[in-house]
């Protein structure tokens, strides 16, 4: 096998294969392709690291010699071809029948029979879901790993392999097929054709016990700690409590709320403080949540252990992180990433684009905290499965992503590359269709000139210079109402962050201690909702400095799981340096801005803003085309140093506060939801440079720089340095030594320019 691992080059981490850095693009192919000829276009379009899927013969008999057939049409094809095992680590049915603890289990004591869907597997129908958690698992498919590996050593195929990509859970991505929490007549689960008959919570399987078990002894490390913590003098940690439907009402309360925002009630009960778990009664609820997304990371954690110990030259990692497209809590694990991170096995992580707005004028955001990994070393790679016109309606690729001719997929997989580049992440097309997403000479084209593009940014210096940076946090999952979280991480990265005209570095909130964290003019919390006050010191440390701002959206910092209470108003003052007032009353948050103060210059005084206020793009028929974003509490700043930039509609009292004190800002929102223009403008007060004022979709970094138009007529691109901005498709120059230049552009059209001239 090859020696691979993941070093520093020019500024940046990079994949290197004996002793030669690799540059995006690679590629993922529908399994167990065989056409040759389409490999061969591929391989001469400047493709040179393939990801196969296959699984150990453990799965099903005839797997390892089906790997060795896809490996030989592929090194046909191309020869130089080297391989990242995309390798599933699913159980056999046989063996999950025979240990029945390790399935997931509901509180009637039933487990729900479920199809895993895997790209390689069709038949992978269990008696139940195969916990992500169990050691039982983990060591048995170990023992399958390995010995395939093993296996490889002299083969043809292994002489090409770089690295073990792991597959587990549902699609490959490390998620249960069927939900944690599942309501009477509800859904219950992939290839399942009933409705829920009652109420079924999980999981209360002896996998999930004892994993929860060992969580909490990693946390509290005694069972008179995990007593105080969640403030019950029973509490086991031997035999933790598994929450019921009531403790586990708070995920739903946005959507109660949203339906009658004005029709009285506080929003308040004993579960939950408006959109937050009530964490100073139900402590217990947010530690289940967190060990069973801990739980799954732990598992890839052990599987990447072995494999290097068994050869430390091969890179490992898996799907995971997803902060977004799947339910937080009855379908996803990603609150685990950081760890993964920081454990010194896993080199990488992966996930396709947010399923929405992937049409032409439109944005696929990632899901993760991609510059996290870039402090440690390690890489993210965006899973690109950019639809084609090739696919006609397949899995929505018309009627939801707009794929109706070859310039509208042109254009897209130009967005696709322009980010990966610009946001200098890793990236691989992934064919899902059987016919060939991407078998095209136009996109083999496409691809040979996006394949030189990367070899020429590799070249020359990577290190990023954003002046915007957007935190997030883990541990907050585990307590905030799910709508919240969907609309504050998910909706708003995807459709107003990327069309303010600040290219950004995304971060788990944790990175704001490190040393090495890069400087930054606008810092911006986002769900940041539980931090203790050592965490509320780190951030007032690396914000309260001249020349910076720090914009605090909603309630960052109301929880402090160390402190009594845990939720107070008192936290946010606290980290915020502003006086916050806590108003237990659900509002839509809508404001207008002050067109005498600073938003002004931005932002339309005409315009409600707060909400959602246009049609979102569905992507495969996963999401609902509107939200209504309710506030509850609400908390609205009442400090007599800060001045009012904007007024809640409803209340008449300050949505966007600013307060500047020894240099430094502070801006505090009520609000959940702001518009691209209201970040730019905030932007603007921080000093940010911002590149563009229309809201299209730009990214940029020192030597690069992509605009996707999300409007239709001309654009004024402004530069950081002057430049001679060279488009590189159409090979042109757009100025010399310019520090400003337009563009004229129609909606869905994609520009990339080189700013270090022709390339």
């Amino acid at each position: 096998m090859l020696r691979s691992r993941i070093v520093n080059y020019n500024g940046s981490p990079a994949v290197e294969v004996d002793g030669r850095v690799l540059p995006p693009m690679a590629f993922t192919a529908h399994a167990h392709t065989r056409d040759v000829e389409y490999l061969r276009a591929l391989g001469e379009a400047g493709i040179e690291v393939f990801f196969l899927i296959c699984d150990p013969e453990w799965l099903y008999q005839g797997a390892f010699d089906r790997l060795m057939e896809d490996a030989k049409v592929l090194l046909e094809a191309v020869p130089d071809a080297k391989i990242f095992l995309r390798l599933g680590v699913h159980p056999s049915v046989q063996w999950l029948c025979e240990h029945p603890s390790e399935m997931m289990r509901y509180n009637d004591g039933s487990t729900i029979p479920v199809r895993v869907i895997t790209e390689s597997y069709e038949n992978g129908y269990y008696p139940g879901m195969y916990a992500l958690y169990s050691q039982a698992w983990r060591e048995e498919a170990t023992k399958h790993v390995l010995g395939l590996l093993r296996d490889l050593e002299g083969t043809p195929c292994g002489e090409h392999v770089i690295g073990v990509f792991l597959a587990g859970g549902n699609t490959s991505e490390w998620y249960p097929s069927n939900p944690l929490t599942i309501y009477r007549g509800g859904y219950m689960g992939f290839e399942h054709s009933g409705k829920a008959p009652c109420d079924l919570y999980g999981d209360f399987s002896p996998a999930f016990r004892k994993a929860f078990s060992i969580y909490l002894y990693d946390r509290y490390g005694s069972q008179e700690a995990l007593r105080k913590a969640w403030n019950d003098p029973e509490a086991d940690i031997d035999d933790p409590h598994i929450p019921d439907m009531g403790e586990r009402a708070f995920i739903g309360v946005d959507n109660a709320l949203s339906r009658f925002p004005s029709g009285g009630g506080s929003g308040i009960s004993d579960n939950h403080i408006g959109s937050f778990l009530n964490t100073d009664k139900y402590q217990c609820v947010a530690d289940f949540y967190r060990a069973f997304h801990v739980g799954a990371a732990d598992s890839i954690i052990h599987f990447a252990k072995a494999i290097k110990e068994y050869d430390r030259d091969l890179l490992v990692g898996a799907f995971y992180g997803y902060f977004g497209c799947l339910d937080y809590y009855n379908m996803c694990m990603c609150a685990g990433a950081k760890k993964m991170l920081d454990c010194g096995f896993v080199d990488m992580t992966a996930c396709p684009n947010v399923y929405i707005e992937r049409q032409p004028g439109g944005y696929s955001s990632q899901r993760v905290m991609q510059d996290s990994f870039r402090l440690r070393g390690r890489i993210f790679f965006s899973e690109d499965d950019t639809r084609t016109f090739r696919e006609g309606n397949r899995a929505g690729a018309m009627d939801y992503m707009e794929q109706y001719d070859i310039e509208d997929s042109i254009a897209c997989m130009k967005r696709d590359f322009g980010r990966d580049i610009c946001q200098d992440i890793s990236g691989w097309w992934f064919d899902q269709y059987h016919r060939g997403r991407y078998r095209d000479p136009r996109l083999y084209e496409l691809m040979a000139r996006q394949q030189e593009l990367a070899q020429a940014f590799y070249a020359g210096d990577r290190t990023k210079h954003n002046d915007v940076a957007f935190f997030y946090d883990e541990e907050s999952v585990h307590c905030t109402a799910a709508a919240t979280l969907f609309q504050m991480i998910e909706l708003n990265r995807t459709l107003e962050i990327p069309a303010s005209g600040m290219p950004a570095d995304f971060y788990y909130h944790d990175d704001i201690a490190r040393d090495d964290l890069p400087e930054y003019k606008l810092y911006v919390f986002v769900n940041c909702f539980s931090l203790t006050a050592e965490e509320r010191r780190a951030i007032q440390q690396k914000v309260r400095r001249a020349g910076k701002t720090a914009l605090f959206i909603y309630g960052q910092g109301f929880i402090d799981p160390d402190d009594t209470p845990k939720l107070s108003v008192d936290h946010i003052s606290d980290l915020t340096g502003m006086h916050i007032q806590r108003i237990d009353a659900p509002s839509l948050g809508k404001f207008k801005i002050d067109p005498q103060r600073a938003l002004g210059t931005d932002c339309d005084p005409g315009l409600v803003y707060g909400q959602l206020d246009r049609q979102v793009k569905d992507g495969c028929a996963m999401y609902l085309d509107n939200q209504t974003t309710v506030v509850c509490p609400l908390f609205v700043c009442d400090d007599p140093e800060a001045e009012t930039l904007a007024t809640l509609c409803h209340e008449k009292l300050p949505a966007i506060s600013v307060k500047r004190a020894d240099g430094h800002t502070a801006v505090f929102s009520a609000a959940k939801w702001l518009t691209a223009d209201i970040y730019r403008a905030i932007g603007r007060i921080a000093g940010c440079h911002i590149y563009e004022d229309d809201g299209d979709f730009v990214f940029a970094n020192e030597r690069f720089l992509t605009i996707h138009a999300r409007t239709t007529g001309r654009k004024t691109l402004r530069l950081k340095r002057p430049a001679s901005p060279f488009e590189v498709y159409e090979r042109k120059y757009y100025g010399r030594d310019v520090t400003e230049f337009t563009v004229d552009l129609i909606r869905g059209q994609t520009l990339m320019f080189s700013l270090d001239g022709e390339v």
